[in-house]
């Protein structure tokens, strides 16, 4: 039990810029929402995560906060959302009625 290694918290702008880039993604997704334009914005939160798994996947163990669990988990979550939301975005219809 005393062999346990503690994990110490990122705190360097290298370890915190992965999560970062994702979250700055998603923010630009919501603004393009609430502007009015619901496809454009899901289509740039799926690229985030997306982006995101594909950090969590190129950096391995520099990703900083995008490490939640262990890589596998990570990556699959990452990107089964991004890639989910993207093609949500896409498939479904407007709603507009047809005249």
């Amino acid at each position: 039990m005393g062999t346990e290694r503690r994990r110490v918290p990122p705190t360097t702008p290298a370890e915190v810029a992965p999560l970062a880039l994702v979250v700055a993604g998603m923010l630009a997704g919501v603004i393009a929402v609430v502007l009015g334009h619901w496809r454009l914005g899901s289509v740039i939160i799926g690229a985030a995560l997306t982006v995101g798994g594909i950090e969590r996947l190129a950096l391995n163990e520099r990703a900083g906060l995008l490490r939640a669990r262990n890589l596998l988990f990570d990556v699959i979550a990452l990107l089964g959302m991004g890639i989910a939301i993207i093609v949500l975005a896409i498939v479904v219809p407007d709603g507009n009625p047809a005249p």
